[in-house]
């Protein structure tokens, strides 16, 4: 049974984390229990379209769930208030753009209104630590004549999924500049790769549609640049970051937002999505050639985009580990492996591939 106490008298530090049962949060939540096998964690997801309960299978009896919505105030400072945690991780999102594009009200609730309600539950219910998770998307996309975003970047979101998290954001850096006593942070990630993704996302559809005999659907000419990260060193950034010693924004921070507790997290692998569907397709033994098929484009799709991680590095001193090559290859092996995994995801959720070239406009899909 999981030890999380109910009472003061803990002596092991108690980690709240929300989204704790989509692809990053239950990464992190395994990865935690290796760093600190005594860590008292309290797993939060609501379990809606991309959250998983089985991914946290393995360490389900180490953990404590709750199924909960971060959006809901009640709620949450109720959860605050009866595991009293020291450090909080907020992974939670809605992070499909293509479903925001259909469906965006949803994704404002989870990622506007609920980073809001996470940082008032940590003010109000003081904790040691809190790391809000962003994406590189807050910025937009990087004009031809940059060779990438830093932390002193703008917030241009131009989706629907970017400006719910670039809202966000910006509730999270006012939360910083005018509770500095809350020890609040941000980091914004790269695209992410690894285990336990939705096989809504580029990597896990390419392999599980050309397991089922499927082509890979790439989008456009497929030229689109994305800065490529695996999810276990998203994580040992992001914990990196929830226990650094930190000093509270200065003054100046108000016209300088690279002065602020915010890190962006990239491991400088910047990779075409139509290259990637060509790594993918050979990992398997297949010919790229016959088995990628370009469709129609999603609206307002962004070029590109490439953050610098100097500052994690020269500040907290994060390194990525995984040689991007060697860690698709393996991801690639993971889907292969875990094919029930995402079969039974297939079966629930239907088929997780967008054609633009049939969607009616005004549509919002029923799941």
């Amino acid at each position: 049974m999981p030890r999380v106490a109910r009472s003061q008298e803990l002596t092991m530090p108690v980690y709240l984390v929300t989204g704790a049962a989509g692809f990053i949060g239950a990464n992190y939540v395994r990865h935690l229990l290796e760093w600190e096998a005594d860590a008292e964690v309290v797993a939060v997801d609501y379990l809606g379209f991309a959250g998983n309960r089985s991914n946290l299978d393995g360490v389900s009896d180490r953990v404590v769930f709750e199924q909960a919505d971060i959006a809901d105030l009640d709620t949450m400072r109720a959860l605050y208030r009866r595991y009293r945690p020291d450090h909080v991780v907020n992974f939670a999102a809605e992070s499909h753009n293509d479903r925001a594009i259909l469906d965006p009200s949803l994704f404002m609730r989870s990622n506007a209104l609920g980073a809001q309600v996470m940082a008032e539950c940590s003010r109000l219910v003081p904790v040691r630590s809190h790391v809000h998770v962003s994406t590189i998307e807050v910025y937009g996309e990087l004009p031809s004549r940059s060779a990438c975003f830093t932390e002193r970047s703008p917030l241009n979101a131009k989706t629907p999924y970017s400006a719910a998290k670039a809202a966000g954001d910006q509730i999270v850096r006012a939360y910083m500049q005018t509770y500095p006593e809350l020890n609040i942070r941000m980091t914004h990630c790269a695209n992410n790769y690894g285990p336990f993704q939705m096989p809504e996302k580029l990597v896990p559809l390419a392999v599980t549609n050309l397991l089922r005999g499927r082509k890979v659907p790439v989008y456009g000419d497929g030229l689109q640049r994305r800065d490529w990260l695996h999810v276990t060193d998203h994580c040992a950034a992001v914990h990196r970051v929830l226990h650094a010693d930190l000093q509270p924004p200065p003054p100046e921070a108000a016209t300088a937002p690279e002065l602020l507790p915010i890190f962006d997290v990239s491991a400088r692998h910047e990779v075409t999505n139509v290259e990637i569907a060509r790594r993918v397709v050979t990992a398997l033994g297949m010919d790229p050639s016959e088995w990628i098929e370009h469709i129609p484009d999603r609206p307002n799709h962004d070029r590109r985009y490439l953050i610098d991680p100097s500052k994690i590095e020269t500040q907290l001193g994060w390194r990525p580990v995984h040689e991007f090559d060697a860690g698709l290859v393996g991801t690639v092996d993971w889907y292969v492996e875990q094919r029930p995994w995402w079969e039974r995801i297939l079966e629930t959720k239907g088929e997780l591939g967008f054609d633009w070239g049939a969607v009616r406009p005004g549509h919002v899909p029923s799941r």
